[in-house]
């Protein structure tokens, strides 16, 4: 199976994984070369082979489609595991459209692309496409508007997927996980990408977001929200995905039985309930008065 975004968090957590069970993994990483790379190739059996793919990039694409051929044998490409993301911005105000067409860039077309390429071998396998989205895909996050609209966006693409599929046999399987502890969920990467934002906007509205606003908001981001250290609970929805005769169609991953509860909770909401609690939220973080 391919497995993009390799070099760190999910993609490295579930190539080594899926490895130690005994599949054949192809670790597609942006660079092959980067310390986490390295470090999947070492801890990882000879199966597992690394391979430069940039999910962007057409050309970059089809290379990977090639490499795969030639180093197949005589097995069948059972699964596309769609992991490569990245997140950036902030408010929506703050953030760059560069920032927003990056973010859909690698979440969104990044997935359509690698899919697209590799449905031939799919078909011949009646294989599946395991689409890594987020809760963010289903409940819209405050502050991360980039982010949130590229999960939305994978959401739909599996949804739209799974029937146009179906008439060959191949499953599309979408995995949402809440906030767990990989490096785009880590305070120091959040806070850059919080000062990069207010550093570009302008200067009316840096006026009137406030400095202290910022200030409150990384000092009390990574108390209010902090992720999860429990990876291991995705590994499991993962290998289902991935083996089962008849996966779900959407795995909803969670740190524990409470924070399932407020998340499913809210995303049951009348949407004006939903608006008081962003709002409530927002209030936390010090947000300006209107």
């Amino acid at each position: 199976m391919l497995i993009t975004g390799c070099a760190r968090g999910f993609g490295k957590l579930i190539a080594r994984h899926l490895d130690s069970k005994g599949f054949q993994i192809f670790a597609s990483c942006l660079n092959p070369d980067s310390p986490g790379a390295d470090d999947l190739r070492k801890s990882s059996s000879s199966r597992l082979q690394l391979l430069e793919s940039d999910v962007t990039k057409n050309e970059s694409v089809e290379k990977a489609v090639q490499f795969v051929k030639a180093n197949l044998g005589s097995s069948e490409l059972w699964a596309v595991i769609n992991n490569a993301g990245i997140l950036k911005g902030f408010l929506t105000e703050l953030t760059r459209i560069q920032d927003f067409q990056d973010t859909m860039e690698v979440n969104a077309f990044g997935q359509v692309r690698v899919t697209k390429a590799f449905l031939p071998l799919l078909r011949k396998s009646r294989g599946r496409v395991i689409n890594m989205s987020s809760l963010a895909g289903r409940i819209a996050i405050p502050m991360c508007g980039a982010y949130t609209m590229s999960k939305f966006a994978s959401v739909g693409f599996s949804d739209n997927l799974r029937h146009e599929l179906d008439m060959w046999g191949i499953r599309v399987i979408s995995i949402e996980p809440e906030i767990f502890e990989t490096d785009m969920a880590a305070g120091e990467n959040i806070m850059m990408s919080v000062d990069d934002a207010f550093v570009s906007a302008d200067e009316d509205v840096k006026k009137d977001y406030g400095t202290e606003f910022l200030r409150k908001f990384k000092t009390l981001t990574g108390r209010a929200f902090p992720p999860s250290p429990n990876m291991h609970k995705l590994l499991g929805d993962i290998e289902s995905a991935v083996t089962l005769k008849n996966p779900d169609p959407g795995y909803k991953i969670y740190r524990n039985a409470l924070v399932k509860f407020i998340l499913n909770f809210y995303e049951a909401c009348p949407v004006e309930c939903q608006v008081f609690y962003g709002k409530r939220i927002l209030s936390y973080f010090g947000s300006p008065k209107a």
